[in-house]
């Protein structure tokens, strides 16, 4: 595990990959005083070690605000039961799917458009953002801050993954990247999966990437990453994905 600090009071949690997989995995910490907002949970494993060095810190965790509810951002919320748990009104779309005891990952304060929270200096804005998930949240921190999920997935180095699209609907990620979008500015956009990343023009050249592949597959559903590739020469990491994106959802 890895602390970075973004300011004396903003702090990523960063692991690195495991099982030989080339995706690691951030947990999020806003710090007011002793007591702390949690941005995702991670996987039990993970995030157990954020919560020992809290604990040894004397900070408490009050708040824990999940970007969505798939199982590698919600392990943590069985150790965290006294704290308020915000999330989006489609929580419970998404638990249903993964979890047999879903009702013990609700969200005590549901996101139905946006929301704002007031953590000591902290200014939170929370708003829906279904693109990667439907349950996707995009939280903005002070107007600096922009934690984006999963539409946006990096390894630690910083290199780009495929976009994945859990619900099998580029078209909703599309708008969720634009959405994305209009945060740009002197904002730094930190996504759960990868490095944090600073400069307006860099962020844009990536957010093109994803928009050309997702635009695409929305046009093209059947046709194979090697064709994409030899029409744009656009690469990701993670192009195993590119399958799951194409298989259409049965009801």
């Amino acid at each position: 595990m890895k602390i970075i600090t973004l300011e004396k009071d903003v702090l990523v949690y960063q692991f690195e990959p495991e099982n030989g997989g080339f995706l690691g995995l951030n947990i999020f910490v806003i710090i007011n005083e002793l007591e702390c907002t949690i941005i995702d949970t991670g996987f039990r494993r993970h995030f157990l070690q954020v919560q020992k060095d809290l604990e040894e810190k004397g900070i408490v965790i009050t708040n824990v605000i999940l970007t969505h509810f798939h199982p590698d951002h919600i392990g943590g919320l069985p150790r965290v039961k006294e704290a308020t748990i915000f999330g989006s009104i489609f929580a419970q779309y998404t638990l249903k799917k993964y979890v047999e005891d879903y009702q013990n990952y609700l969200p005590n304060i549901t996101v139905v458009d946006k929301k704002k929270i007031e953590f000591g200096r902290h200014k939170f804005l929370l708003e829906i953002n279904s693109g990667h998930s439907k349950d996707g949240l995009l939280i903005t921190l002070n107007d600096k801050y922009v934690f984006v999920g999963d539409d946006i997935i990096c390894d630690n180095k910083g290199a780009p993954s495929i976009p994945y699209c859990s619900e099998k609907n580029p078209e909703a990620n599309i708008n969720s990247i634009k959405k994305i979008i209009a945060k740009l500015g002197n904002t730094i956009i930190l996504p759960t999966h990868g490095l944090p990343m600073e400069g307006e023009d860099r962020i844009m050249k990536d957010l093109i990437s994803r928009l050309t592949y997702l635009h695409y597959i929305s046009e093209f559903r059947n046709a194979s990453y090697e064709d994409f590739f030899k029409e744009t020469n656009v690469s990701f990491l993670g192009r195993d994905w590119h399958v799951l994106n194409q298989i259409e959802e049965v009801e």
